[in-house]
């Protein structure tokens, strides 16, 4: 009866520890938007965002009649880190308070110049207006690839999505799950322990079984979360909202690969010594 009972013990530690690990990686992936100052994104990203905002720039030179290469160059690493960091802030409302912040603006006062000084648009018969009105196009096509949102659509959806749900305290339970999983994994190896205090090195081999089992679990969540479509059907909608998805999918794969190597070192090391003490026992 008691080893039936340790063994369910460890079922419940394995199935703990595996929920803590989830949890910590979805904490840790949406925990830098609630800064003040913004999340930073990598340079990755950065670098895949003037890829396409190239594109699209080269795209509206063909439909507006301006000159692309100095229109892109104003749209610089800092441009872009900027308006990241005000796209972090929006979600950071999203999920805190349940409602979108204010959406990022670019500051269009460069690129006016910038376009003012085009000879193809100062050809035209008002090119003040002219270079205005594309700077405002330029500004609204980069920033509906930083935050590819349609807010109007989400505003609908977050109304509807908090007359059934109370999402604030939803998202704040998410965000304390991992301690308390934790604490819950602390409790369930100290029960095993005190099952197993007549020999106290008797714990190590239910622990290190559960320590290797919510090891091997995480491994399938990664491969299964790698693997799982998702990515296709976010390109099909927006190539820049994909290009956000692969930096979290990748950051979050990272800290699952280290989160299942410490499981697994921890698994080995409790059963090398339950098997040494076994041995000296036995001796």
């Amino acid at each position: 009866m008691k080893k039936i009972m340790t063994w369910l013990l460890a079922f419940l530690l394995t199935g703990s520890l595996v929920l803590f690990c989830v949890s910590y990686i979805g904490r840790s992936a949406v925990a830098p938007a609630l800064g003040d100052q913004g999340a930073k994104v990598s340079g990755r990203v950065i670098a895949a965002e003037k890829e396409l905002i190239r594109e699209k720039i080269n795209d509206m030179a063909a439909l507006y009649g301006f000159t692309a290469e100095p229109v892109i160059a104003v749209i610089s690493d800092d441009v872009l880190n900027d308006l990241n960091a005000r796209a972090s802030l929006w979600w950071s409302s999203v999920l805190a308070d349940g409602t979108p912040g204010q959406q990022p603006k670019m500051d269009t006062q460069e690129l006016r110049q910038v376009l003012s000084a085009d000879p193809l648009v100062s050809r035209g018969e008002n090119p003040e207006a002219q270079a205005e009105t594309i700077a405002d196009a330029v500004s609204q096509g980069v920033v509906r690839i930083v935050l590819p949102m349609r807010q109007e659509t989400l505003n609908i959806g977050m109304r509807e999505a908090g007359k059934r749900v109370d999402l604030v305290n939803l998202f704040t339970f998410f965000i304390r799950v991992p301690w308390a999983a934790l604490a819950l994994s602390a409790l369930l190896a100290g029960l095993i322990a005190l099952l197993e205090s007549r020999q106290i090195s008797g714990c190590l081999k239910y622990i290190g079984a559960a320590l290797g089992a919510a090891a091997i679990v995480l491994i399938a969540i990664s491969v299964l979360m790698a693997n799982a479509g998702i990515r296709p059907m976010i390109l099909e909608a927006s190539r820049s909202l994909a290009v956000q998805y692969d930096s979290v999918l990748t950051e979050a794969l990272i800290r699952a690969g280290v989160l299942a190597a410490v499981l697994t070192a921890g698994s080995v090391l409790c059963l090398i010594c339950f098997q040494r003490s076994r041995n000296k026992h036995e001796a």
